[in-house]
């Protein structure tokens, strides 16, 4: 069946625009039940809470209750899937992250955000890296500096990604340890297919002698591995998927005669709890109804990260953090109560 989806969806798809929005085409093999894409705006006020000391951001009129805000520094690392496969309806990624940002930013937290993408591992001739994308970019490393966020989720776009499964859990091992990828290990950086590392340190993956991505006058940033994490803060990973996670586990393709070890579960789960972070998976892959593979992989992360959330608004944080967007991200007001419950 994975191997057939792609080609119904390229004939679904084949007169569709995928840069023009309202015009979207019935997906392959979908259930009429489906919701459609929602809508990810806030609105209202955000004025204190002059009797709990804490700022809540109000109901915006769907059944998602206010958002209590947690004490202290919030660090949060958004990982943004940006390659796609059988989509005909694609996420608005521009506009949902400028929302999320503004959210946050808005709610009245001590937050700081770091951006980052992940497409695949990039492998001349293999078809799944057909973009000529990377397996992680560091857009934007933690800062409470809006406009530097702002114009990181501006710069957005969705890429022709060759197969299903993509390269998130080498961008959860590298947001988290900041070591870098060398692909053929010849200690020299590689635009075309290598990660630099955070901090130039002997121990990342070219032994010190590439350039590191760390600014150090970014405003609100930290110093700690992986991203600019804030010293004592609370850490929270959001990996936003749209297909599976390659993972030598499932026995996916990789890149032939790589020396240098592509990043597995385990190194995913290591570098969260490294770093104390929780993680929050969010689902937008659009055959999630008939292909539970992301759904199983990204509910594992979350488990062995004791990641858990008020999913069902029951007042218990009990349910696994992993949210479905069913085509689409979930609704900002969601998202944000995720990582708050996550940070508490």
């Amino acid at each position: 069946m994975r191997r057939l989806l792609p080609l119904l969806a390229l004939v679904a798809c084949s007169d569709y625009d995928l840069g023009k929005a309202g015009d979207e085409p019935d997906a392959p093999d979908r259930p009429d039940t489906d919701a459609p894409p929602v809508d990810t705006s806030t609105t209202g006020d955000t004025s204190p809470d002059p009797d709990s000391g804490n700022v809540t951001v109000p109901d915006t009129g769907d059944d998602t209750p206010p958002v209590d805000v947690p004490d202290g520094k919030i660090d949060v690392v958004l990982l943004i899937d940006v390659a796609y496969v059988y989509d005909c309806y694609h996420a608005d990624l521009p506009n949902h992250t400028d929302a999320l940002v503004q959210a946050l930013l808005d709610s009245g937290a001590n937050v700081a955000i770091s951006i980052a993408t992940w497409d695949d591992y990039q492998v001349s001739g293999q078809w799944y890296a057909a973009s000529g994308g990377l397996p992680y970019t560091l857009l934007q490393q933690i800062t409470t500096d809006r406009s530097r966020l702002l114009a990181a989720a501006s710069g957005l776009s969705l890429e022709w990604g060759g197969d299903g499964p993509g390269s998130g859990l080498e961008a959860i091992a590298q947001a988290t340890s900041g070591d870098g990828y060398d692909q053929d290990c010849d200690g020299r950086f590689d635009t075309s297919t290598d990660v630099r590392p955070f901090n130039a340190r002997s121990s990342d993956a070219f032994g010190g002698s590439a350039t590191g991505s760390a600014i150090t006058s970014t405003a609100g940033t930290g110093t700690k591995p992986g991203v600019g994490f804030r010293d004592g803060s609370k850490r929270v990973v959001v990996l936003l998927a749209e297909n599976t996670l390659r993972d030598q586990a499932e026995s996916h393709d990789f890149p032939s005669g790589s020396c240098s070890a592509t990043k597995t579960r385990t190194a995913a789960v290591s570098g969260l709890t490294s770093v104390d972070a929780k993680f929050l998976g969010v689902n937008a892959y659009e055959f999630q109804d008939i292909d539970t593979a992301l759904q199983g992989q990204l509910e594992d992360l979350a488990r062995s990260t004791s990641s858990r959330i008020d999913a069902d608004n029951d007042g218990a944080r009990d349910d696994v953090a992993v949210l479905s967007g069913s085509w689409d991200w979930p609704a900002t007001d969601v998202v944000m109560k995720a990582i708050f419950d996550l940070a508490q």
